[in-house]
């Protein structure tokens, strides 16, 4: 059973330590609002740069890997007691807004922008290996997702009419998927690289993208890996800078969608709506959603919690996002569960952490 403890709040983690994860999440939480400040529930850690933070990979409690604008990485292998960063040679201009690793050696780094580079690292960061670059006019990738050590896939926003998708199946090189079996993009529409969370793959060969900008946000699903796809419309606000920020699927069926206007932080309109039946309908929340804009939204292992964060703070549900709670007014990109830890990142080398507890 799992039960959260935040590390300023001892009394509320006694209270509430015999009772399952739901409970104790939620009556913790609610006693957090009722008794501290918001800013109290995230725990700071040292910033170890000034770069804007977007990319996250947690691979355990001990290590984690983040990424972000001027060519940055960074890593723990000690649960952030400790930083190891650096900037990838002649990537100073660049923004890896996503970041996927395997273990405390093996990452990989992909670039936004008007210059995509895709880098892999075996040892830890201490060099890395350029696999891919496409300065084609257009190319602003968005994010990448993997099934495993070989096997992933990465989207940019439209070219010629439809997004630019490429994958690799060795870990190493990357090729562009047909572009005759890709939806056409409406006019406008795009994907956000606010965090690298708006692709999600599940299973052994299912993958979701998800877009905005144009006049419908949207959710492409593909069955194979990336050669057939079908697009869905959901009911998330779309516009210039709107649209669908982060997607998660707890299961092959069970899906959860954040976003809203980047332009508006504070605006609770048509900001979140869920699935139960892989990505085909989707139901908009308007009672009980987030707070605002939101570019991110994870899941813990088994399902059972969800968090979301942006620029005005943090919610957590434990109904599959049907109703969220407020956990913070801090502000972070992008959040990732690990086994007993939920980890945030955001502007100015910024880092949060909070506590699991497992017993």
């Amino acid at each position: 059973m799992t039960r959260l403890r935040w590390m300023t709040c001892t009394r509320i983690l006694n209270t509430y330590k015999r009772l399952l994860i739901r409970e104790a999440l939620l009556l913790a939480l609610i006693g957090l609002c009722q008794s501290t400040s918001a800013q109290s529930q995230w725990v700071s850690l040292d910033r170890v740069c000034k770069s804007s933070l977007r990319g996250l990979s947690v691979v355990s409690d001990n290590v984690v890997w983040a990424s972000g604008s001027n060519g940055t990485w960074l890593r723990t292998v000690d649960g952030g007691e400790r930083w190891t960063s650096g900037i990838i040679p002649g990537t100073a201009k660049l923004d890896f807004r996503d970041i996927h690793a395997l273990d405390s050696l093996r990452a990989w780094v992909i670039s936004a922008g008007d210059t995509c580079k895709i880098f892999h690292t075996t040892d830890g960061g201490i060099s890395w290996t350029l696999q891919y670059t496409n300065f084609e006019k257009g190319i602003f990738f968005d994010g990448f997702s993997f099934w495993d050590e070989k096997t992933a896939l990465a989207y940019s926003d439209p070219i010629n009419g439809k997004f630019y998708i490429i994958k690799t199946t060795d870990g190493n090189q990357w090729t562009p998927i047909d572009a005759a079996n890709i939806p056409p993009a409406i006019d406008g529409e795009a994907g956000f690289a606010a965090s690298g969370t708006g692709i999600c793959v599940q299973s052994d060969s299912v993958v979701w993208i998800a877009t905005g900008g144009g006049p419908r946000s949207r959710v492409l699903r593909s069955l194979d890996r990336g050669h057939s796809w079908s697009v869905h419309d959901t009911p998330l606000q779309s516009a210039e800078g709107t649209g669908i920020f982060s997607m998660v699927f707890t299961s092959t069926q069970k899906g959860v969608i954040v976003g809203g206007s980047y332009l508006d932080s504070t605006n609770t309109e048509s900001n979140c709506a869920i699935t139960d039946d892989a990505g085909e309908t989707w139901v908009l929340i308007t009672k009980n959603q987030p707070r605002g804009y939101r570019s991110c939204v994870a899941v813990y292992r088994d399902g059972s919690v969800l968090v979301t964060v942006g620029r005005t703070g943090s919610e957590l549900s434990d109904d599959h996002g049907q109703t969220w709670i407020p956990i913070g007014t801090e502000g972070y990109f992008t959040c990732a569960f690990s086994e007993h830890y939920v980890w945030a990142v955001g502007r100015n080398g910024k880092i949060g952490k909070l506590i699991l507890e497992t017993k």
